[in-house]
């Protein structure tokens, strides 16, 4: 997984939180994504799960700031 694993936990970002496609930058904070509050990290851990098969913890979604960062971790996990 590379850049494509960003793009993709950018895509699972947007549907968790009920963003645009394209609305979400894989360097933008995840503060100031709106929908990222509790029920859009549920369905985020939830989704990733589904897709990558590894289990996120809030502490993980808590310690990735950005996309990038949580594509970075799900590839730790996923190894």
């Amino acid at each position: 997984m590379t850049e494509v694993a960003s793009q993709s936990v950018v895509e699972l970002l947007e549907e968790a939180t009920l963003s645009d496609p394209g609305a979400i930058d894989v360097e933008e904070s995840l503060h100031e994504v709106e929908g990222w509050d509790s029920m859009g990290m549920v369905m985020f851990i939830s989704l990733v799960g589904e897709r990558f098969g590894v289990e996120l913890t809030v502490h993980d979604l808590r310690d990735c700031s950005t996309a990038a960062a949580l594509a970075g971790r799900i590839r730790e996990l996923v190894q």
